[in-house]
């Protein structure tokens, strides 16, 4: 009993204790950490994030919060077009800072890319094909096999007017004392047009703020239906992605000379 009642005169006669870290002190509940910034007319320091997909606000919003002396280390995530710029990195007093102060700068693709990435490898009916065909004709390049240019009506024509034929060629070899036979049956996509699209062409930049390329697309026609069915694969589609992540990385280096840039993602 005398030593419950002394351990209790002992806490009250401490009801606080400072701590050296910031605005933290320790109440006599078991001297419980309290955070006292909930109650300050502000925050002790900085912290948040801070989202945009404008190269240039991205630039001026990383250069406003730091420091002169203090470069913030920008990560660019290649599967998802983001660069994140960690603020508080660096700290004047401790080996890291909080690492809670972040800007990203997350690139919006083009309504171009947006539309091949939904059609690419995804069956379409004739009809589907052709109507796509239609509304895109005006920004596409066509060409047939070779390589020669197609004008947009003739491709649209012979898309309208493919048909699936089949033919069947039985050879037979005879001797005296053996007889063998084989039978080939081709299936393919004809089309009463002279001109038959087999790859599509445009120039376009895949993301908002990144430079224009070349971007091919193969036309692919399944036989195996009474009516063809159509999909479009991107040519080099993973040479593509790696050109573009580069060109990313390069534009952001371009924008922060002095911060290193690095392709990956951090997590504190």
């Amino acid at each position: 009993m005398e030593n419950t009642e002394a351990n209790a005169i002992a806490t009250l006669s401490t009801p606080i204790k400072q701590l050296a870290r910031g605005d933290l002190i320790a109440i006599n509940t078991d001297y419980k950490i309290a955070d006292l910034e909930q109650f300050l007319g502000g925050r002790n320091r900085p912290r948040g994030l801070m989202q945009t997909s404008s190269f240039e606000d991205f630039r001026k919003y990383v250069l406003d919060n730091t420091l002169i002396d203090q470069h913030a280390p920008v990560f660019v995530n290649h599967k998802d077009m983001e660069a994140l710029a960690i603020l508080n990195y660096y700290d004047d007093v401790f080996d890291q800072g909080h690492c809670d102060h972040k800007a990203n700068l997350k690139l919006e693709p083009t309504v171009v890319w947006t539309k091949l990435q939904n059609l690419k490898d995804r069956k379409l009916s004739q009809r589907d094909f052709a109507v796509f065909l239609e509304d895109w004709v005006s920004v596409l390049e066509i060409t047939d096999a070779e390589g020669t240019v197609i004008g947009g009506k003739e491709a649209l024509s012979a898309v309208r007017n493919m048909q699936v034929g089949a033919s069947v060629k039985v050879e037979a070899n005879v001797g005296n004392l053996s007889e063998s036979r084989s039978r080939f049956e081709q299936v393919e996509a004809r089309s009463n047009e002279a001109a038959t699209p087999a790859y599509f062409k445009i120039i376009d930049s895949a993301y908002n703020g990144l430079d224009e390329r070349l971007i091919v697309l193969r036309i692919i026609v399944n036989t195996n239906d009474e009516k063809p069915v159509f999909a479009l694969q991107i040519v080099k589609e993973e040479l593509i992605l790696d050109e573009i992540v580069q060109d990313f990385k390069s534009k952001v280096i371009d924008l922060l000379p002095d911060n290193q840039v690095h392709i990956g993602t951090f997590t504190a």
